[in-house]
């Protein structure tokens, strides 16, 4: 199986959702409670242009709303590293 993520961005969002629908990719860590996790660390920035869904978890596109931020992937490179190293992608965390 296909596992994609993206900056939990607007472009990312945008992103993930055309490999799903191209590649049947699943999505890497790119759940609501990823989103949470990530911006509580710090380390984001101001969310810019147009809001885009998530139709793999529509819980995550409202939280990037209603805190209007940013955090980029490579904020996660620490988790992503331990999630490969165990030999699997993690599932989302909703």
């Amino acid at each position: 199986m296909l596992r994609w993520r993206a900056d939990f961005d607007w472009t990312g969002l945008r992103v993930v959702g055309a490999a799903i629908e191209r590649y049947g990719a699943a999505p890497w860590r790119m759940g609501a409670g990823d989103y949470l996790d990530a911006a509580a660390a710090g380390e984001s920035e101001t969310l810019k242009g147009p809001p885009a869904a998530s139709p793999w978890d529509a819980r995550l596109a409202a939280e990037m709303r209603a805190s209007g931020r940013a955090v980029m992937e490579e904020r996660l490179i620490p988790l992503l590293l331990r999630d490969l190293d165990r030999g699997a992608a993690a599932t989302i965390r909703r």
